[in-house]
């Protein structure tokens, strides 16, 4: 299986409704503050933005972000929630997609790291 196949149109769907410890409020809050002081006046970049959990509401905090995400299905959702001009979304693998400009803050968050399934994709 390949990262890209781990992210299907039907996960993609359900991905916001599943509760966890990582999207409660409790932790979202204070992840997207913490992050919002990081990235202070600057552009801030996500790895695997998959469906904006963290970089919607970090956006909504006055700092321009834009994504990187592997799957179609999950920024089609993110697109649900704000826009191309809001939040720009480059499909692509976050281990070597280039985005042009320069950013104060490059992120991911909670356990994305372990979307790269193989050896070559971590290095």
């Amino acid at each position: 299986m390949t990262s890209s196949e781990l992210w299907t149109r039907e996960t993609a769907d359900r991905y916001d409704a599943e509760e966890t410890e990582t999207s409660s409020a409790a932790v979202l809050g204070p992840t997207v503050d913490f992050l919002a002081e990081l990235a202070g006046e600057g552009r801030a970049l996500e790895f695997a933005i998959g469906t904006g959990r963290v970089g919607v509401p970090l956006r909504a905090r006055g700092v321009p972000v834009v994504g990187i995400e592997l799957s179609e299905p999950m920024a089609a959702v993110l697109r649900r929630k704000t826009d191309e001009e809001t939040l720009p979304v480059v499909i692509g693998d976050m281990a070597t997609t280039v985005v042009p400009g320069g950013f104060t803050l490059v992120y991911l968050v909670y356990n994305t790291l372990s979307n790269l399934l193989t050896q070559d994709e971590k290095v």
